[in-house]
């Protein structure tokens, strides 16, 4: 983004806080301000990776998306709904940071802690029209911990040799902790992220071998 010229701004300990900033900066500057999560052209944008999965595997059981504010779930459940109805799209966020997990199952938008290590799934509150989509469209939500997702980065890495966050690992994470539910379907993990620090990877290594 730099290096078209753009000016990279780090400001806050996690979206919410990064969010209000943008709102507030845009009001004063009189920017136009794109919400990852409320701008519903953001949705056609990211579903299209749900495409190339129907296209690679048009017999998907299931698909596991991880959600933050939910776009990419949003996303993801609109086209393959679109397609196939019988495809069933499940969410998963950390249980340190619930709030679209919370907002989904109380059908209100809520707000919630945040504590997890996983900063692409860590929102504080729900958001609109993502969980008007998602209490429609979305089969299931699952929360994982922090430990179950350092686990699964340390198979991707071992198994795949893909490198993933806590976020790109969460759906893996879901997937394992499901088994039995999944047994004999044909499953999609979608891993969104690959922005994981040397020092959380050797944290997930060193539980690892633990």
């Amino acid at each position: 983004m730099r290096n078209l010229g753009a000016e990279v701004i780090h400001y806050g300990e996690h979206f919410g806080i990064a969010d209000q900033y943008m709102r507030d900066l845009s009001e004063e500057k009189g920017y136009k301000y794109i919400n990852a999560v409320e701008e519903t052209q953001l949705y056609a944008g990211v579903g299209t990776y749900t495409l190339e999965i129907i296209e690679d595997l048009p017999d998907v059981d299931v698909i596991i998306v991880p959600v933050g504010g939910g776009s990419g779930a949003c996303g993801t459940c609109i086209t393959a709904k679109s397609i196939n109805p019988k495809i069933e799209v499940i969410g998963v966020q950390s249980e340190r940071a619930p709030a679209a997990y919370n907002s989904w199952k109380s059908g209100d938008l809520v707000q919630a802690e945040m504590a997890s290590i996983a900063e692409g799934l860590a929102t504080n509150k729900g958001y609109e029209p993502a969980q008007t989509i998602l209490r429609e469209m979305l089969d299931d939500f699952i929360l994982v911990s922090d430990e179950e997702m350092e686990d699964a980065i340390v198979l991707y890495l071992e198994h795949t040799r893909n490198l993933v966050e806590h976020a790109g690992a969460a759906s893996l994470a879901a997937a394992i902790k499901m088994k039995g539910r999944l047994k004999n379907r044909k499953v999609v993990i979608v891993a969104s992220g690959g922005n994981l620090s040397m020092e959380h990877l050797l944290r997930a290594i060193e539980r690892y071998k633990d």
